[in-house]
């Protein structure tokens, strides 16, 4: 995988996101990018490593502690 295609991809959906406002006025972007991205990619790591938290907390460079609480959070 190109480490370029990532941050393509969030940048076209941004782009999308502020044509589609159609003049309103954006706020919480961050919140809200963040609330749709964290998500999947907790859930994907931790489907990688058949939901072996110790290695999902490793590989995603976050303590155990804060990963439970963001798959109580998800409800992942």
């Amino acid at each position: 995988m190109n480490p370029t295609d990532l941050p393509a991809c969030i940048n076209a959906k941004l782009a999308r996101y502020f044509e589609q406002l159609d003049g309103e006025q954006a706020s919480g972007v961050y919140k809200m990018v963040m609330n749709e991205v964290e998500p999947v990619t907790i859930k994907f790591v931790l489907e990688l490593v058949n939901h072996n938290q110790s290695e999902a907390s490793r590989i995603l460079g976050m303590n155990r502690g804060t990963l439970k609480k963001k798959i109580e959070l998800y409800k992942l």
